[in-house]
């Protein structure tokens, strides 16, 4: 199994537990267009990702850009090693929300909604 989906509170959690490169995107081909249909916030759980190519970064960027479309958001948790240095050398992490973990983001999101 590539990934896993489900609820947290209003958004979908899109938990992945491989590499997320060519083969791994032509897999999910499928499911990435049923996610860019979904209407509720996103959350890219990239834990388990060692690795990350170019048709990684580019299914990232296809889901942010038609869910920004949407006025939704998309988050990306728990980047380590290598996907974390992409994310920073091509400055994604200043574009999409970034956090170290699932954990964080739902406390920040907790907090974010007390005003």
């Amino acid at each position: 199994m590539l990934n896993e989906t489900f609820q947290l509170n209003n958004d979908v959690v899109i938990k992945l537990f491989e590499d997320l490169d060519a083969d791994a995107v032509q897999t999910m081909k499928g499911d990435l267009e049923a996610y860019s249909q979904l209407s509720s916030d996103l959350v890219l759980d990239l834990k388990d990702v060692k690795f990350i190519d170019s048709s990684g970064i580019g299914a990232i960027v296809y889901l942010y850009k038609r869910m920004v479309a949407k006025g939704k958001l998309v988050s990306v948790v728990g980047l380590n090693e290598q996907p974390k240095e992409l994310f920073a050398m091509l400055m994604l992490d200043k574009t999409i929300r970034c956090f170290k973990s699932l954990e964080q983001y739902v406390t920040e999101e907790v907090n974010s909604a007390v005003v």
